[in-house]
């Protein structure tokens, strides 16, 4: 049992979430999901229909281009769907300068196209017409398969002239003014669409959940398209039986939900943020922020005088000074090795710092990576209650499934605590449901590809 000074433990206290707290919080999820699928306003949880009306099923044939803005990074791939398991791909990664994120549409759009002209010029196929899927994860209203409004940005962007427009007719208008080639656009979605098609590919139809936890944290999941009461189906000309669903639920706290664990850290992070008061699950569980958080806490730490014997540690008085990258560093570690840790405090230029220290920092990382996926955990288990399946294949991915050592295995944890050992399932009393958490290396991208394979399949 390690020792942790009472300032120490008074602090992360405020982070650790038990039980019965948890399952409060994962029943107002399950709320605001109901409530999100019959009404279009009043719900902190969006749930959003997607008018993708089904996933992969392995028969789709052909080459398929897609493009993924998420975050920071542009990816474009193109997808060979020939039968071969796992099927080839070629994808380049761009990254996403600043002035670009809070510059203009004009200016993110042109970027786009001048990437896609670039890679398609690298493959040989500027005149091959291919069909394209984009991803494009930031909240938006679908108006069809190949439309979608931007309702409000995330991960770090702010370009004003963007919001309420459709964002497909902005790509199409950059490349009709930037290309001299023709793409065909069949497909626009998140990137927890595309990364649910991705793993629903490897994993077969078992796999109806997909949920996304990098700079953010998002989900999306096969619905019956009766259950969305707020889509009238006919009017819009859906014929379906089923649709993907968006959930959104990044934005679930906004009324208030989760003010009584928000510690003076959290509230410190929200306040320094693009969107205040906005994404609040992102702000508790993303990696775009637990790395402002757990500085924060080391900065406070600091002050108290428990750490590094009292010395100030100016650096960490710096936004952004300590990235979550370090969290994954620290924690990949076994205990009682402290090489990482060592040198991020080199890096952070404190003059003297020993084993106390590191115990403390790693503890601190430990904890509030803890109730990251403890708060995804219970958002699961909110989705698998309302979709009462007796056996689920849940595709989790994002930056913080794939970097963070610990982060997987706490997931699950938490979800067997949370998930009840009986419940029904379509009116019937069940033993524990059976789900499993599978990882989604492929990612979105390779999804969005699907999705365009899928979208010509059913030719939509």
């Amino acid at each position: 049992m390690k020792y942790l000074p009472p300032e120490v433990e008074e602090v992360l206290s405020k982070f650790r979430l038990d039980r019965e707290k948890l399952q409060e919080i994962s029943e107002k999820v399950e709320q605001q999901m109901k409530l999100g699928l019959a009404q279009t306003k009043g719900s902190s949880i969006a749930m959003l229909p997607s008018y993708v009306p089904a996933l992969p099923n392995g028969t789709e044939r052909g080459k398929y281009v897609a493009i993924d803005l998420s975050g920071k990074n542009l990816r474009i791939m193109l997808l060979h769907l020939d039968g071969s398991d796992p099927p080839k791909h070629n994808t380049v990664n761009y990254i996403v300068a600043n002035h670009v994120m809070k510059g203009t549409g004009d200016q993110l759009f042109t970027f786009i196209v001048n990437c896609l002209q670039r890679f398609l010029q690298e493959f040989g196929l500027v005149d091959a017409n291919l069909p394209i899927g984009f991803v494009f994860s930031y909240p938006c209203e679908l108006l069809s398969i190949r439309s979608a409004r931007l309702l409000w940005w995330t991960k770090g962007f702010d370009i004003k002239d963007c919001l309420q427009k459709d964002v497909v007719a902005l790509l199409e208008e950059a490349l009709e003014m930037n290309m001299s080639t023709k793409v065909s656009i069949k497909a626009v979605m998140n990137d927890t669409v595309g990364q649910l098609a991705a793993a629903a590919h490897k994993y077969g139809p078992e796999c109806t959940i997909g949920v996304v936890i990098g700079y953010g944290c998002n989900s999306s999941y096969l619905e019956k398209t009766s259950r969305i009461t707020k889509f009238d189906a006919k009017a819009r000309g859906y014929t379906h039986d089923d649709m993907i669903v968006v959930t959104e639920w990044e934005e679930f706290g906004k009324y208030g939900e989760l003010d009584d664990i928000l510690t003076q850290f959290d509230r410190e992070v929200d306040e320094a943020s693009v969107h205040r008061g906005k994404q609040l699950i992102d702000k508790l569980c993303g990696a775009l922020y637990i790395g402002e958080v757990v500085r924060k806490v080391l900065s406070q730490l600091c002050l108290d005088r428990v750490l590094f014997e009292g010395q100030s540690c100016e650096k960490l008085d710096e936004v952004e000074s300590f990235p979550t990258k370090y969290i994954s560093e620290i924690l990949g570690e076994e205990e009682g090795v402290f090489k990482a840790c060592r040198r991020i405090c080199d890096e952070l230029e404190v003059e003297m710092h020993g084993t106390t220290d590191y115990i403390i920092i790693r503890e601190v990382c430990d904890v509030i990576s803890r109730r990251g996926a403890s708060i995804v955990a219970a958002a699961i288990s909110a989705l698998l209650r309302h979709l009462e399946l007796s056996s689920v294949k849940i595709g989790v991915g994002g930056a913080l499934i794939q970097f963070h050592p610990t982060y997987h295995q706490m997931l699950k944890e938490k979800l067997e605590e949370l998930t009840p050992v009986t419940m029904k399932v379509r009116g019937w009393l069940c033993f524990r449901q059976l789900f499993e958490l599978v990882p989604a290396d492929e990612g979105s991208c390779q999804g969005a590809a699907l999705i365009a394979a899928v979208a010509e399949r059913l030719r939509l």
